[in-house]
């Protein structure tokens, strides 16, 4: 295994590869699984370690990037806004002015006549050295048999749809008895808020069987992979989710010296809302690693 310091030099260099090839690639259409290419990092868990480090999602940064170049060009050449709007990756100079005006204050063709000096952003400072409080995160690694589950999916935001998709797949397995002391229950948030659209973010309630189980309506079966996990512990509320995993993809990876597996990572719900106070829900983060 590779030691900290080999291991924290591999994901700057990579990062700051995908970070080169984007600001070199701005006029071309950005593609995620594409730019996880270019950082050798698995699609399942780029975004994440892209935002962990750099401190903004890979369409924020890009977004912000394209705008800063488009005032850029608005200042410094004779391009006109619907030419300038439509390299920036807008369909309509509607969308474009929207964009533009919020990020800056002004109306791009306003921006224009004032011919205003813009300055670039600062180089990205890498988040590659993690606080004490991150040094000290601890992760058990356990090996897992495949998951045999049923599952509902609902899509839309998580605040909504999880607890939708809680509620259908426990209407289906009560009655059917499927539902005991031995159920785990497991909750794969497949799109990250950042990149996915509110309205398009994929959430599955899953439930473990110990039998045979038909997909009936909209439950489904799916396998979890088994293999080697890297297994958290997070202890609050669910809104906070989002912190522990960038403290996992920002602190504990790079310090580990592990590799990520291409799995989608999961959740092993511990307790409920619905019998604790939100700072005392336990919640297990599961990340595949080879």
């Amino acid at each position: 295994m590779p030691n900290r310091e080999q291991t924290i030099t591999d994901h700057q260099e990579r990062l700051n590869r995908v970070l080169d090839y984007i600001r070199r690639h701005l006029d071309e259409a950005l593609n995620l699984t594409h730019l996880a290419e270019v950082a050798c990092f698995s699609p399942f868990h780029f975004h994440r370690v892209f935002a962990a480090h750099v401190g903004e999602t890979v369409s924020a940064h890009v977004r912000r990037l394209r705008l800063e170049l488009a005032a850029h060009r608005l200042c410094h050449t004779e391009r006109s806004v619907t030419d300038i709007a439509l390299s920036a990756g807008y369909e309509t100079p509607s969308a474009f002015n929207k964009a533009f005006a919020r990020h800056f204050d002004m109306a791009p063709t306003r921006f224009k006549k004032k011919r205003t000096v813009v300055f670039f952003s600062q180089p990205i400072e890498l988040a590659l050295q993690p606080t004490e409080e991150e040094i000290a995160m601890n992760a058990e690694i356990r090996e897992r048999t495949d998951t045999k589950v049923v599952y509902v999916r609902r899509t839309g935001d998580y605040n909504k749809s999880a607890e939708q998709a809680w509620q259908a797949v426990c209407r289906f397995a009560g009655p059917k008895g499927l539902m005991g002391p031995h159920t785990t229950f497991i909750g794969i948030s497949h799109d990250d808020p950042g990149i996915t659209p509110s309205d398009k973010l994929r959430y599955d309630a899953c439930l473990t069987v110990d039998r045979e189980v038909q997909p009936e309506g909209e439950v489904g079966v799916q396998t979890i992979a088994g293999g080697k996990y890297a297994v958290f512990m997070h202890e609050g509320p669910y809104s906070e989710l989002a912190q522990t995993y960038g403290q996992i993809y920002r602190a504990w990876l790079p310090q580990s010296g592990e590799k990520l597996r291409d799995v989608s990572c999961f959740e092993i719900y511990l307790n409920s809302p619905d019998q604790v106070k939100p700072a005392d829900l336990r919640t297990e983060i599961w990340i595949g690693i080879e």
